[in-house]
C-alpha cells in the first residue's frame, strides 16, 4: 500500500504542470497529452488502493479519485480539463463510501506508449548494478516503480479491444498478469534488499520483468 500511495502522491503532484500546459493554449489534444497519461495513472492507482485489503490514508477519497479522473478523460476542452483537474485536487481529503471496483475506465494508448516505457526505463536505470540501486533513494524508487506496473497491468486486463489483437482477449489478460506478477516480484526483491536480500535475486526479478514485456510486444504490437 505504502509503494502504491507514494505513486499515487506522485503523479498527482504533476497535475499543477499539467494545467500550465493547458494554460498554454493551442491545440487542446496536444496540450492535454500529459494530463490524459497523469489522470489514465491515477484512475487505476486509486482503483487499486480502493481495493486493498490493507489501511491506507487515500482509501476514504479512492472512488472520488475515480470519478474524477474519468472526468478528465471526458473533457473536450481545456476549460472542462482545468474544472476536472481542480476537482480532484479538492476532493484528495475528501471521503466516500462509494465502492470502488476494477473497470475498463482508462485509456490503454498513453499507458503502454508513455507510462510503462518511462517506468521500465527508470528502473533499467536505477538498476546497473548494486551500488547504483542502494543509492539513497534509488530502491523507493524503483519499488514504487515496480508497484506502479503492476497496477496499470491489473488496470489494462480489461482493454483488449483498444490492442491490435482485439480478439485475443484471453491471450492478453494472461499477458497483463505475467506483467503483474513479475512487477510484484521486482517490487518484493527490491524492498528485500533493504533487509539483505541478495541483488541475484533482484536481478533475476527484473530480468524475467524484461522477458515478459518481449514476449508481450510479440503478440501485440501496440494499442490501437
Amino acid at each position: 500500500m505504502a509503494d502504491m500511495e507514494a505513486q499515487f502522491t506522485k503523479f498527482f503532484s504533476k497535475l499543477d504542470r499539467d494545467l500550465e500546459d493547458l494554460s498554454l493554449g493551442g491545440d487542446f489534444q496536444d496540450a492535454a497529452g500529459n494530463l490524459m497519461r497523469d489522470a489514465n495513472v491515477l484512475i487505476l492507482l486509486a482503483m487499486a488502493i480502493g481495493q486493498s485489503d490493507e489501511p491506507g490514508k487515500m482509501k476514504p477519497a479512492a472512488a472520488l479519485m475515480v470519478r474524477d479522473g474519468k472526468a478528465i478523460l471526458a473533457a473536450a476542452d481545456s476549460d472542462a480539463a482545468a474544472a476536472a483537474v481542480k476537482a480532484m485536487q479538492s476532493d484528495l481529503n475528501g471521503s466516500s463510501a462509494d465502492p470502488v471496483v476494477w473497470e475498463n475506465a482508462v485509456q490503454l494508448s498513453p499507458l503502454m506508449a508513455k507510462v510503462v516505457p518511462s517506468l521500465t526505463t527508470e528502473i533499467k536505470r536505477l538498476s546497473k548494478n548494486e551500488k547504483t540501486l542502494l543509492r539513497a533513494g534509488n530502491v523507493d524508487k524503483v519499488a514504487g516503480d515496480a508497484a506502479a506496473l503492476a497496477v496499470v497491468a491489473a488496470g489494462s486486463r480489461l482493454s483488449v479491444s483498444e490492442t491490435s489483437a482485439p480478439g485475443q482477449e484471453a491471450l492478453w489478460k494472461d499477458c497483463c498478469d505475467h506483467f503483474c506478477a513479475a512487477s510484484l516480484k521486482v517490487n518484493e526483491t527490491a524492498r528485500a534488499l533493504e533487509n539483505g536480500g541478495a541483488f541475484a535475486d533482484y536481478s533475476a526479478a527484473l530480468k524475467e520483468l524484461e522477458g515478459t514485456c518481449t514476449v508481450c510486444h510479440d503478440k501485440f504490437s501496440g494499442a490501437k
